[in-house]
């Protein structure tokens, strides 16, 4: 190499390589900043659901199906029991509710227990004739109010047999076979559907009467076909008004509660004729109703 001509010099070479350094920290730097000042992006937005709402309908009938699979570990009715095991189910709330001093018996029922109590008041009063005459005479003049109502024979019929030959063979009964009848689901079933299909007609005779208690733009006809003549939906009080009147029976609805009160509120459902047996009473629970008994008449079979 020629001594003259001119080398490099290594401090141009360190002064270089400082300046890019310089740069490209300046640049991340200024990157950084950039970054951090920018505004955060906007959360996604959340994707739409691709479920369709239920409508009023099908939220009854899903609710509807809950009941019925916790209701099928249980007879459709069952053995009559103390009143101590109605007291155990509210041991956490206040168990002085006092209808021990009244009543000493509960049966738990899984559907309509109004029929069953029906059936099962004239069992008990064997020494009285008279009222399963009444009865009788009851349960026929169903039919006319069917026909004027106008259902078909054809949609009660079947039901109305099964009820007509339980309830001539009362007399011949003990306890025991009328139970096993009521835990027969076609037997029983064919008894609530006619007691049904009776409250139905009632309404539908006397609609101008209800009208104003159904929901707005609802016919009567709608909603007996979706609350009464439906098997498994709860009996509402329209429809124990409609069984107490054209059953001409006294209906009494006991409502409890797991509160400070000690009272038990007695809803009375009244027909236009008179009686011919005490109130039936049942016991208001969520979705059904169980049946008490009254000492007076529950043990002796004095009605």
């Amino acid at each position: 190499m020629n001594a003259n001509q001119p080398q490099p010099s290594t401090n141009t070479t360190t002064d270089a390589a400082a300046t890019v350094a310089t740069a490209t920290s300046t640049t991340v730097a200024s990157q950084a900043q950039a970054q951090a000042q920018a505004p955060a992006p906007a959360p996604a937005a959340p994707a739409a659901s691709t479920q369709p709402e239920l409508t009023d309908e099908q939220i009854l009938t899903q609710m509807q199906a809950i009941k019925d699979e916790e209701a099928n570990a249980h007879p459709l009715v069952d053995e009559a029991i103390g009143m101590e095991e109605l007291l155990k189910e509210y041991e956490n709330g206040n168990p002085s509710f006092n209808l021990e001093d009244t009543h000493d018996r509960m049966r738990r029922s899984r559907g309509d227990a109004l029929a069953f109590a029906w059936f099962e008041r004239i069992l008990l009063a064997p020494a009285k004739p008279e009222l399963h005459q009444k009865a009788l005479e009851t349960m026929r003049e169903s039919v006319n109010l069917l026909i004027s109502a106008g259902f078909e024979s054809m949609a009660y019929e079947d039901f109305y047999q099964v009820c007509i030959e339980t309830l001539e063979a009362l007399p011949t009964m003990v306890p025991e076979q009328l139970l096993k009848i009521f835990q027969t689901d076609e037997l029983s079933n064919s008894i609530v559907m006619h007691f049904r299909l009776v409250a139905s007609a009632y309404l539908k005779l006397h609609e101008a009467e209800y009208a104003p208690f159904l929901d707005f733009g609802q016919t009567m006809s709608d909603y007996c076909s979706m609350h009464v003549e439906a098997m498994g939906r709860e009996s509402e009080e329209m429809m124990l008004i409609a069984m107490s009147k054209a059953l001409h029976i006294s209906v009494e609805v006991a409502y409890l509660s797991a509160n400070d009160s000690e009272e038990v509120n007695f809803l009375p459902f009244l027909p236009d004729n008179p009686v011919y047996m005490p109130p039936l009473v049942l016991l208001y629970r969520p979705g059904h109703y169980d049946i008490l008994y009254r000492k007076s008449h529950c043990l002796d079979g004095v009605v």
